[in-house]
């Protein structure tokens, strides 16, 4: 069984050590956050490892996991260079370095002076890490870099029953930003949503409890069905009269916030703003989804000339 160290043991980090830990992929051997209660914290949770309080502190390791934030990938890796630089004659070769950024390829930790460099991007959300123990299984993840590290991570991701694709480095960042469009900014329009409801006179825990029902719905509508045959609403019936309407209610709450605050409350105006903005942004972008789904040409152009309305 291989070593490995785990430096950022955050709620990505202590999430896959616990699995490949409870199903014995990998001995898990160092542990490491900026925050010494953080390391203690991960340790617990993992139930294994050695939580340590500085890098240098770290035991030799035949793989070594940098899930830190992408902005801290490379000078992460520049500062394990000595220490990975002390233990490889230890090793007799090159220890394995992967991250898990989703956008950047496995050359960014090219300043640890490893030889063996991977990157492997789970897609899924690791918003609680005790969720995802359990709902992580099913997973894709995309790997890409060194054939010697990727014939490591793939079968330990398949043992964690994920699914594995090959990406090539030319091709993560657009991949990257297709997961954020279907996830993060899923999260993104449901806030939005709320902030609608809440301004109809709706709380929040009544409107997450309709939502749910047909935004879930709709998801599997959307896998089921594909997007065109999944869209419903307004725009594919072609009610260009409702739409209007929605757009103008919209155009009207931003002008009212902004006449009622003033300078006293900027935070709302921008958000009330930027709900016209995005519905009208939203609309072009659907308007040819629509027309696939059975839009006719005259009511896309009506459709049109609202959304292209300032």
């Amino acid at each position: 069984m291989r070593s490995l160290n785990v430096v950022g043991a955050g709620k990505l980090g202590r999430t896959l050590a616990t699995l490949w830990h409870q199903q014995g992929v990998f001995e898990i051997a160092g542990l490491f956050n900026r925050s010494a209660a953080s390391t203690r914290e991960a340790q617990d949770f993992i139930g294994a490892g050695t939580a340590v309080s500085d890098l240098n502190k770290l035991p030799h390791a035949q793989v070594w996991l940098l899930a830190v934030p992408d902005d801290q990938i490379a000078t992460t890796a520049a500062a394990l260079a000595p220490i990975i630089a002390q233990y490889q004659p230890l090793a007799g070769k090159s220890p394995m370095l992967f991250h898990c950024s989703g956008a950047l390829p496995a050359s960014v930790l090219a300043a640890s002076d490893a030889d063996l460099l991977a990157s492997a991007h789970p897609v899924h959300s690791f918003a609680d890490p005790k969720r995802s123990l359990t709902d992580l299984p099913g997973s894709t993840v995309a790997l890409e870099g060194s054939e010697e590290v990727i014939d490591v991570l793939e079968p330990a991701f398949m043992a964690l029953s994920c699914n594995c694709i090959h990406l090539s480095p030319s091709q993560k960042v657009l991949y990257h930003t297709g997961s954020v469009l279907a996830c993060n900014y899923l999260t993104v329009l449901m806030d939005l949503s709320l902030q609608v409801f809440q301004a109809a006179g709706i709380d929040n825990k009544s409107a997450m409890a309709l939502l749910e029902p047909i935004v879930v719905q709709t998801v599997k509508n959307n896998f089921a069905l594909g997007p065109a045959k999944a869209l419903t609403g307004p725009l594919v019936r072609g009610d260009v009269a409702t739409v209007a309407r929605q757009t103008e209610a919209l155009r009207q709450l931003a002008k009212s916030n902004s006449t009622t605050n003033n300078d006293s409350d900027t935070t709302s105006d921008i958000q009330a703003a930027t709900l016209a903005e995005i519905y009208r942004a939203l609309g072009k972008a659907a308007l040819p989804l629509a027309e696939k789904a059975g839009l006719s040409q005259d009511a896309r152009r009506q459709l049109q000339s609202i959304f292209d309305e300032s």
